[in-house]
């Protein structure tokens, strides 16, 4: 009887490994099955042999762990067993381009990487390499256990697509696209990459590249790729590339993945010039599902499913979002996961299930006010029980039942989720613009997890400037003992963390001790201090105790509160627009110009008046900032760039102790979230220590009138 269980589990494994299902690092007696990159396999499957987690036991998730990266997460995780450490490590970026590895048991710090610009493509991890894209236009190659840059190629352009790292005929080798220069219509390309293996090969060369995108080919020069490529072999053994481009070439391709050549196109319907293929192909293999040449699903920015043969990209059909939800509140940026004949994917409002062999419609979650769900969903759980978990764009993460949609489970984040769900161990990773890593499972940890409090400063208090160290105090308790407080200060003006260790306000998130009153008490009290400007700021800050099990809180503490000037900083204002204001495009679609404007007063300090008012407008979907109308430095023509960028408004009474100020920027000719910053100067020096903020600031397609 042992021997044919032992028989009948080899079995299953070695057809999980001919799906896709289980990654390459996957063997038998593992702790727990490995989600090792966006999609969880080369073939975007977003599907878990995993069994832990299933739709009969979703509804008792709750939160195990959360923690703190100190900015926010529109990257997805990877989620590997380290056998060097013997341990599960969750890989992760933030936007200030930090990656970072933490313990999948308590959430605990295992190393960290930083990059030199912020990072949306998600982790590959392969062979104990981590391999991952950044907006300053490198492929990093870093090692998993120990964070270690081993080799990086330059590729001159935004990296925002996710990479797939596979073992090829001619070793690992990592397929990857770029969106251009400044990271928006202006040219990218498709890169084959050798990765960091043991033959002759540099590590992290160039194997073969491609940028003549548009039929005919080169004609659409401005196109790149945000799309995270997939890989497959058709039923030649042919080893194929697929991956969609961006605006205005709005295609698929399958690309030969020894030599870049174009194995076919698919040209997508176009509506509207944005209508990008930003989402990854999904791949059923030949022979799956009836199809002997295999399928490839995609899905563009414009709502219309389209299943295309893989050996020659001819379309199989096609089903329209457009048509079965009108009403809806974004495009369709979602992955769709695949398990077996069923397809789940997020669309404008919600999340659909389609037949993978018919494109007929399954299921639709479905909500006027519903948010938008990008999030690729992940599916977990035995046949018959499977549940299908994903975020959405409000903050809400959610476990439905796969086979009717019907909701079981949902936690509401501190912010937006981009993040695509991970699952591995009866655990669900995910992170969200509220800066965290949220870990979710069933039941609780090994003891109860600590409290942590901020008692002073008050939140959202304005308190004296203290003319040195700015003391804060608060409380902490835990059933085992609490072991440390770790606070975390930001200075919003300037957006830097104060880093205790070296004493300097740096750009990366840094955890400080406190002092504890009780160290390894149930129940403790706390300090901190760090040094506040005679000047003034406003600041964010987060307390975090954790207990002798390892345990952090789930909550964090967190408060937000204003050192005031010593002297009289000014004041000012963001009249216009005005929070959660849409702005709809033309027909057809281009760039439209928004006007900034508010007030700046002063009348305090030697020399009364305002002489600056200083501005920063963000693209939140793009974590791109705008250079202003002249373009941004060396690149003519390129208006918005990752860097983080300040402007200058226009004064109406410069030097006038009032004043109104404006600055018109023109934003993209398709649908984005934008916001809107700004802090007064005085001509004494000072800045208003309370920067002034609006956002979202909404740009939509023409009639549409939501701004989440």
């Amino acid at each position: 009887m042992r021997r044919t269980n032992m028989i009948r589990a080899a079995a299953t494994l070695a057809l999980a490994l001919a799906l896709g299902l289980v990654g390459p690092g996957a063997v038998m007696g593992a702790p727990n099955e490995d989600w090792p990159m966006f999609g969880h396999d080369p073939r975007h499957t977003g599907t878990t042999t995993d069994t832990g987690l299933a739709a009969s036991n979703a509804g008792s998730l709750n939160l195990q762990w959360q923690t703190n990266l100190g900015q926010s997460i529109t990257a997805s995780p990877a989620v590997v067993h380290n056998t060097t450490l013997g341990k599960q490590l969750v890989y992760l970026a933030d936007s200030s381009g930090t990656v970072t590895a933490v313990d999948g048991q308590n959430g605990e710090r295992v190393w960290s990487f930083r990059a030199t610009a912020n990072i949306n493509s998600s982790p590959a991890v392969f062979r104990n390499v981590v391999y991952i894209g950044s907006s300053d236009h490198k492929l990093y190659a870093l090692n998993a256990t120990t964070g270690a840059r081993l080799c990086s190629f330059d590729t001159g352009g935004v990296i925002s697509s996710s990479p797939v790292a596979v073992d090829t005929a001619d070793g690992v080798v990592v397929y990857v696209g770029d969106n251009g220069v400044g990271g928006s219509n202006d040219g990218g390309h498709v890169w084959a990459i050798n990765g960091v293996d043991a033959n002759a090969a540099g590590d992290c060369t160039q194997k073969w590249s491609f940028d003549n995108f548009g039929n005919p080919p080169g004609s659409q020069p401005d196109a790149g790729m945000w799309s995270p490529p997939a890989y497959a072999t058709d039923r030649t053994g042919r080893a194929l590339v697929i991956a969609g481009s961006s605006s205005p070439d709005n295609a698929a391709y399958a690309f030969n993945a020894r030599t870049g050549q174009v194995v076919w196109r698919f040209q997508t319907q176009q509506f509207f010039p944005d209508g990008d293929v930003g989402a990854g192909p999904t791949i059923s293999p030949p022979g799956v599902n009836g199809f002997a040449d295999g399928v490839a699903y995609i899905i563009p920015k414009t709502g219309i499913l389209y299943a295309l043969n893989l050996a020659t990209g001819a379309k199989l059909w096609e089903f329209s979002i457009r048509a079965d939800a009108p009403v809806s509140n974004g495009p369709t940026r979602s992955t769709p996961a695949l398990v077996n004949n069923r397809l789940y994917l997020g669309y404008g409002s919600g999340t659909y299930g389609i037949d993978a062999v018919t494109g007929a419609k399954i299921w639709r979650t479905q909500s006027d006010t519903a948010a938008e769900v990008t999030s690729s969903p992940a599916v977990a759980g035995p046949a018959g029980d499977r549940a299908l978990l994903f975020g959405d764009v409000s903050g809400k993460v959610y476990a439905v039942r796969a086979s009717d949609g019907v909701k079981l489970w949902s936690y509401t984040t501190g912010g937006l989720i981009y993040s695509s769900v991970a699952v591995s161990g009866g655990k669900a990773f995910v992170g969200s613009s509220d800066n965290f890593l949220h870990a979710f499972g069933l039941g609780g940890g090994t003891s109860a997890k600590p409290v942590a409090t901020i008692i002073s400063p008050a939140n959202n208090s304005t308190v004296p400037n203290p003319g040195g160290d700015q003391p804060m105090s608060g409380s902490a308790s835990d059933d085992l003992g609490v072991d440390r407080v770790l606070v975390s200060v930001k200075d919003r003006n300037t957006s830097k963390w104060w880093d205790g260790t070296t004493r300097t306000w740096t750009k990366y998130f840094a955890s400080n001790r406190a002092t504890l009153a009780s160290p390894g008490g149930t129940s403790t009290g706390w300090s901190f201090s760090f040094p506040a400007p005679a000047a003034g700021a406003s600041y964010l800050a987060y307390a975090d105790a954790v207990d002798g099990d390892g345990q952090h809180s789930a909550p964090v503490a967190e408060i937000r509160f204003v050192v005031a000037s010593s002297g009289a900083p000014p004041d000012t204002t963001i009249t216009a627009p005005q929070r959660k204001q849409v702005f709809n495009l033309p027909s057809p679609p281009a760039p439209v110009a928004i006007t900034a404007s508010g007030t700046a007063t002063d009348s305090g300090g030697a020399n009364p008046g305002i002489a600056r008012v200083t501005v920063v407008i963000k693209n939140i979907e793009h974590g791109e900032y705008y250079c202003g109308s002249g373009g941004c430095p060396g690149a003519p023509g390129v208006f918005w760039r990752t860097t983080y960028t300040t402007l200058q408004a226009s004064l109406a009474q410069p030097n006038a102790t009032s004043t109104t100020w404006s600055l018109i920027f023109s934003v993209m000719d398709h649908a984005h979230k934008y916001s809107i910053s700004a802090w007064a100067t005085d001509r004494d020096g000072e800045v208003d220590p309370t920067k002034v903020r609006v956002s979202p600031i909404c740009v939509r397609d023409p009639g549409v009138r939501s701004c989440i």
